[in-house]
């Protein structure tokens, strides 16, 4: 459907692509940049603890075994060594950052292994930042450009994209493959964008194989938004990505456990109905998403406009989160735990946002809109830094008699919500320091910080003039827009 607002002109000309890709990059390297400027301590879990021995091990040891350890993230393989019970995708990115950070600390004499730990916390920065530029590219094809940006920054700031940037989880990884694996398939496809797409859930797979459950949505895009003659074969070259992460899957737990279907997770179990989980993931006080992404509420009724102008997104969208909640709603633990909001769901978010591009032109609804956006910054704010951890160890150091009242307490009791006990911290001026801002703790000399400061600063720079000169081309009527 042709808007008759302005947008980029998305024809297949490569000098016509070039405003869209090179804003596209700003938008990912502004958001980075952010993102690293509120990067937190290291590590906020020991989920986190566990995920980075690994990959200091793989960088510099090239094991997969960890120091042991009695962390409940670990299990014994089948040489008696200490391994995660992780899949591999998050330690194997890190690697490489890992490595070239102990490097540094090498010539500088620093800390190698304090500075390695802030290093990888950059992994979930970048992935998060290419899955809002995934967002602002797939908007830019639906909407005029001031409603691209105004979903992508919603995305970025409102929701909990942006905490999750901050910490290393496989969250933010996720929620980079799953939306970049969705921008190629929007439209009618090629090749090029089969393989591109392949090759991102793939590497979500390999990060956490539950991501196998957003593979029917692919699959429907692939099938709606290829010509007919090329749907099996697009198919076909789209499973590459998941099978080649299957297999390296099948390798990691027989170099754990020599056994290819061991994975580590066994003794944790789905329940036979996932309401109970559903119910919580959507509106209990301490977990529910739209507490915790405020913009969502909007999306919901935004949806049925988005399905009248993109059928197919619309319902790939309704498949992400249908299998979402029913997987991980069945999930034991489909609370995830002591953290920030739903972090199960964290992945579909940014997909999510792309509704409220079709927000109607009323004023009531840009009031409701501006009221759901302060909502959202201030739970993020909150969210991004604080540290909700002595909350949770608050409650369950209260006298209860069992982990399932204190669970039921922190995830149905208002009071005891951790959005509650994030405000509290907040009013006591309790505000965590970025980790970027406290280099100096890893004996890193001052001309590398102030290298590191100044870097992140003109990377912000480049990146908001050049948004601020689209916006104000596209005032001007000279960036190059189709109408």
């Amino acid at each position: 459907m042709r808007s008759n607002s302005t947008k980029f002109d998305t024809s297949r000309d490569t000098s016509s692509q070039r405003p869209l890709l090179l804003t596209t990059l700003a938008i990912g390297l502004f958001f980075f940049s952010t993102y690293t400027f509120s990067i937190g301590t290291p590590f906020y879990s020991s989920d986190g603890q566990v995920m980075y021995e690994t990959a200091r091990s793989i960088a510099l040891q090239h094991t997969l075994a960890i120091p042991p350890s009695d962390l409940p993230q670990t299990t014994v393989g089948h040489d008696g060594r200490t391994y995660s019970k992780y899949d591999p995708g998050l330690p194997l990115l890190s690697a490489p950052v890992v490595f070239a950070a102990d490097e540094l600390g090498k010539a500088t004499q620093s800390n190698r292994y304090a500075l390695a730990a802030l290093a990888v916390q950059l992994i979930p920065a970048a992935a998060m930042s290419i899955a809002i530029a995934s967002i602002f590219h797939i908007a830019s094809r639906l909407y005029s450009l001031p409603r691209t940006g105004l979903v992508t920054f919603i995305a970025g700031f409102c929701t909990l994209a942006w905490p999750y940037a901050r910490l290393y989880f496989a969250e933010a990884v996720l929620a980079g493959c799953l939306t970049l694996a969705v921008a190629p398939l929007i439209h009618q496809i090629s090749r090029r964008s089969i393989l591109l797409s392949s090759c991102a859930i793939g590497l979500a797979i390999l990060t956490r194989a539950s991501t196998l459950i957003y593979l029917p949505a692919l699959i429907y895009l692939i099938w709606q938004n290829s010509p007919l003659s090329r749907r099996w074969f697009h198919l076909g070259l789209f499973g590459f990505g998941p099978l080649f992460a299957i297999a390296g899957l099948a390798l990691h737990n027989y170099l754990r456990f020599h056994n290819l279907l061991t994975t580590g997770y066994e003794g944790e179990s789905f329940r036979l109905l996932p309401l109970d989980g559903i119910v919580g993931l959507l509106f209990s006080p301490g977990k529910s998403i739209f507490l915790y992404s405020p913009p969502l509420v909007l999306s919901i009724f935004l949806w049925p406009k988005l399905r009248r102008q993109n059928p197919i997104l619309a319902w790939a969208l309704i498949l992400i989160v249908t299998t979402a909640l029913i997987f991980y709603g069945a999930w034991w633990a489909w609370h995830g735990g002591w953290v920030w909001g739903p972090r199960f769901l964290v992945p579909s978010v940014p997909l999510w946002c792309l509704p409220l591009g079709m927000l109607p032109r009323h004023r009531n609804w840009a009031s409701l809109m501006l009221v759901v956006c302060v909502l959202g910054v201030i739970v993020q704010i909150l969210g991004a830094f604080t540290d909700v951890t002595p909350h949770y160890a608050k409650v369950f150091g209260d006298n209860n008699p069992d982990d399932e009242t204190r669970y039921a307490m922190v995830h149905y009791s208002p009071a005891h919500s951790p959005l509650v006990g994030a405000w509290r911290r907040a009013s006591l001026s309790k505000w965590e320091t970025p980790a970027i801002f406290r280099l100096e703790t890893t004996g890193l000399p001052g001309d590398w910080l102030r290298v590191i400061h100044s870097s992140v600063i003109i990377i912000w720079l480049l990146s908001s003039g050049w948004i601020v000169r689209v916006s104000i081309g596209l005032k001007n009527g000279t960036h190059k827009t189709e109408v």
